[in-house]
């Protein structure tokens, strides 16, 4: 009888460019998702650059998930403007 039918499969090895398509899938802006990986993995090389790339890749490959344009992120994490008052206020 082989071993291979009692073996467990091996867990798939979580990377960087896990914890950042996941961010990104989350709605996290480029940004949220190298901190994200940065804290994961203290010691990567991973930049703005890198987390671009993979959103570009998400959207291009048509993911299920609908991952927003990195404005759209922006804009979406963005703090509520204040409304325009009397600048004799201050």
């Amino acid at each position: 009888m082989s071993t291979e039918a009692t073996e467990a499969p091996k867990p798939a090895r979580r990377g960087i460019g896990t914890v950042v398509r996941e961010r990104l899938a989350a709605g996290d802006t480029n940004e949220m998702a190298l901190a994200a990986a940065k804290a994961e993995f203290p010691n990567s090389s991973t930049s703005v650059q890198t987390v671009s790339w993979h959103r570009n890749q998400m959207r291009k490959d048509g993911n299920p998930q609908k991952v927003p344009t990195a404005l759209e992120a922006k804009k979406a994490h963005a703090p509520a403007e204040k409304p325009a008052g009397d600048p004799l206020d201050d």
